[in-house]
């Protein structure tokens, strides 16, 4: 009796290291982006929260390292949600100079909206390749 109940203990831990090796795969699967050093969230579906985006920037040229600059959101397409529920909307965003950046912004559109084209936001350079952009008028945000 006492090597049954030894045997089935074993199997029960042999199954539920199984069972939590089977649970981490869709993380280490995951089709996110790292969320970039600095970027003040801890997963994609606060990104927008109180009117705060990180971008990750795909072309153009940010501001230098503590500058920033006004500008318009031009566009907010291919917004369909990937299978985790998270949005890689492509934004493309006018500088006040002219030049343009087009940038992904990977967000859960049910907990924070998209950027709007023709909102006025301020962008700064986060780290390489990554921005923040804030929406200039952040009590309009949802």
């Amino acid at each position: 009796m006492k090597k049954r109940s030894t045997e089935l203990a074993q199997a029960g831990l042999v199954g539920a290291g199984i069972v939590a090796f089977l649970l981490t795969i869709p993380a280490a699967m995951s089709a996110q982006p790292d969320i970039p050093t600095g970027a003040g969230i801890s997963s994609w579906v606060e990104n927008g929260s109180g009117g705060k985006y990180t971008l990750q920037i795909l072309e153009g040229t940010l501001p230098a390292a503590g500058q920033s600059v006004t500008a318009k959101v031009l566009t907010d397409t291919d917004c369909a949600p990937d299978e985790e529920g998270i949005n890689h909307c492509r934004n493309e965003i006018e500088l006040s100079d002219g030049s343009k950046l087009t940038g992904i912004d990977n967000h859960r559109m049910s907990a924070n909206r998209c950027l709007r084209p023709g909102e006025e936001v301020t962008v700064s350079m986060l780290t390489d390749g990554w921005a923040t952009v804030l929406v200039k008028d952040a009590e309009k945000v949802d």
